[in-house]
C-alpha cells in the first residue's frame, strides 16, 4: 500500500473543565488517511470527532502526538510555511454562515479566496476561475447573490467552491449534510462524490450513516476520544462489530436486524453519556452486552485498554477470535 497522505500517531488533546478538572477529548489516537479515499468518522456527540478533525488540520494545539502530511512534519511548521501548507488541506465547517461574508456577493467571496490562495492570478483570471468553480458546484446563476438570499444547501455549495479554490489534497467535512432536507442532502452527497476525483481525500465527520454508506470507503468509529473500530464500507453491518458500533448501526436500522451476517446482540438504548466512569479500560464496559456472564473478562476490560487489534478494540471479540489476553 502507498504511504498515507496524512499519518497521525499518539494524538492527545485535553481540555480544562470549569471545576478545575480535565477532559481528554483525544485519547492517544492513531489515524492514516490515504490519497483519493473517503474516510468516515462516526460516533455520538461528544466523542471527540470534531476536535480530532480540527487537530489534524492544526486548527487547535495538541498536548501530544505527531502528524505527517504529504511527507512533512506538520506540527513543526510555522509562519509562512504553515500558511503555504494550509492551501493543501481545508475544512468544511458545520456552520457555513460563520465562514461566508454577509457583505460580499458569491463571486466576490470566491475572488477574495483566489486572491489569497493563488496570488499569481490576475483579476481577470480570478473571475474566470471563480465562474468555473460556481459552474462546477451547480451555482451558475448565483454570482451576484448574497448570503442572506442563499438556502442552506446553496451555502454549503458556496463553501465547497471556496475550498476548491485552494486546490486542496485533503478536505475535512464536519457534518456536511446536517440541517438539510432530504432532497438537498442527496444533492450535496452527489456533489461531494463528483468533486472527489482521484486525488482529493475526504475525512467525513458525520452522524448520518446513510451518507456514510453512500460515499465512504472506510469507517472509523470513535468513542470518548478513542478510535475503537475500523471497518471497510463493504463490511459495515456484515461482520462482528464492537458492541458500541453495533448499537450505532441498530439505531440507524443498518445493523443485523436487516438480515445481515452480524450476530444479533442485546444492545442497550442508553447513551455513552449516561456512563460515569472513564477509567483506563474500555469506556463501553458498563453498557457492553458481551460481559454479562464473564466476571474475569469484565475485570480485565475495566482495567486494561483494549488495543485496536484486528481493527476492533474489544477484548471479548479478541477472545472469540482465538487471541489471548
Amino acid at each position: 500500500m502507498n504511504e498515507p497522505l496524512l499519518k497521525a500517531q499518539g494524538l492527545v488533546k485535553r481540555f480544562r473543565t470549569p471545576s478545575g478538572g480535565e477532559t481528554i477529548a483525544i485519547d492517544y489516537v492513531d489515524i492514516d488517511l490515504y490519497k483519493g479515499e473517503v474516510i468516515a468518522l462516526i460516533g455520538e456527540s461528544g466523542s471527540g470527532k470534531t476536535t480530532l478533525g480540527r487537530a489534524l488540520l492544526r486548527l487547535l494545539a495538541l498536548d501530544a502526538g505527531e502528524i505527517t502530511f504529504d511527507g512533512v512534519d506538520l506540527l513543526s511548521l510555522r509562519g509562512s510555511q504553515l500558511r503555504e501548507a494550509r492551501r493543501s488541506f481545508q475544512m468544511v465547517f458545520q456552520n457555513q454562515q460563520a465562514n461566508l461574508h454577509p457583505r460580499l456577493s458569491v463571486i466576490e467571496m470566491l475572488n477574495e479566496s483566489l486572491r489569497l490562495h493563488q496570488p499569481l492570478l490576475d483579476e481577470e483570471s480570478r473571475i474566470q476561475k471563480a465562474t468555473d468553480l460556481l459552474d462546477r458546484v451547480g451555482l451558475t446563476d448565483h454570482h451576484q447573490r448574497y448570503l442572506a438570499s442563499l438556502s442552506g444547501g446553496e451555502q454549503r455549495r458556496v463553501g465547497l467552491a471556496r475550498i476548491l479554490a485552494t486546490t486542496p489534497k485533503l478536505v475535512v467535512a464536519d457534518e456536511p449534510t446536517s440541517g438539510l432536507d432530504a432532497a438537498i442532502k442527496l444533492q450535496t452527497i452527489d456533489l461531494l462524490k463528483e468533486l472527489r476525483g482521484d486525488s482529493l481525500t475526504y475525512l467525513l465527520i458525520s452522524h448520518d450513516l446513510g451518507l456514510v454508506r453512500r460515499i465512504a470507503d472506510r469507517v472509523l468509529v470513535m468513542l470518548r476520544g478513542r478510535i475503537i473500530e475500523e471497518v471497510p464500507i463493504e463490511g459495515l453491518g456484515k461482520v462482528k462489530h464492537h458492541p458500541y458500533t453495533q448499537k450505532l448501526l441498530d439505531a440507524a436500522n443498518l445493523g443485523s436486524s436487516r438480515g445481515q451476517a452480524a450476530e444479533v446482540m442485546s444492545t442497550t438504548t442508553a447513551s455513552i453519556e449516561d456512563v460515569q466512569g472513564r477509567g483506563p479500560g474500555c469506556h463501553y464496559c458498563e453498557l457492553c452486552p458481551l460481559l454479562t456472564n464473564d466476571e474475569s473478562l469484565s475485570i480485565h476490560c475495566t482495567s486494561h485498554r483494549p488495543p485496536l487489534e484486528n481493527k476492533v478494540a474489544c477484548f471479548p471479540l479478541s477472545v472469540q477470535r482465538g487471541n489471548t489476553l
